[in-house]
């Protein structure tokens, strides 16, 4: 569940709105569980690489979304045309179907491949994810809570954030310096 309160927080701000895609939250959720469950991961600290780890692969399946809608703006197009001219030709039912058989694939072979990738990485780097209790599920939401934060869009809101933001920078400075 911490998993996907992470990635919904992060992405709050990033709303569907006219033509724009947000990054895919449902793959990145599903992809770290998988990796989780694969690899038995269980402290923050080694399953916060993995989350990391699906973000460019989310933000790969938003523009192959956008390259499918593009397709799909010229498939309607030829609806109307063929709506206008002919009756007998009129099959927006073959569309249609094309249209969700090549999403499914589209997203199922971009996110069986995005996982196995992650697999791949994970099998790699696992000896070397840190196994320690400096990072918990609290720090991660916090930092997520940034985006928020941002989605506000209130000066106070920005300023906190901001102030939030030094008064964390000099802590760690600080930390840094006395270690």
């Amino acid at each position: 569940m911490y998993i996907a309160a992470f990635f919904e927080l992060l992405w709050i701000d990033l709303i569907p709105a006219g033509t724009f895609i947000p990054p895919n939250a449902i793959f990145c959720v599903l992809a770290t569980m998988t990796i989780v469950e694969i690899f038995s991961l269980e402290l923050p600290s080694q399953i916060f690489p993995v989350m990391l780890a699906t973000i460019p692969v989310a933000f790969l399946c938003s523009w192959l979304e956008g390259i499918q809608r593009d397709t799909q703006n010229s498939n309607y197009n030829l609806i109307l045309q063929q709506s206008r001219k002919t009756a007998e030709n009129y099959k927006p039912g073959i569309m249609i179907a094309g249209s969700v058989l090549q999403i499914l694939l589209i997203y199922l072979a971009l996110g069986l491949s995005g996982i196995y990738g992650l697999y791949l990485i994970t099998e790699k780097i696992q000896l070397y994810l840190p196994a320690t209790d400096d990072l918990s599920w609290g720090h991660l939401l916090m930092a997520a809570s940034i985006s928020a934060l941002a989605a506000l869009r209130i000066k106070k809101a920005y300023f906190s954030l901001v102030f939030a933001l030094v008064l964390i920078s000099v802590y760690l400075a600080w930390e840094i310096i006395a270690y």
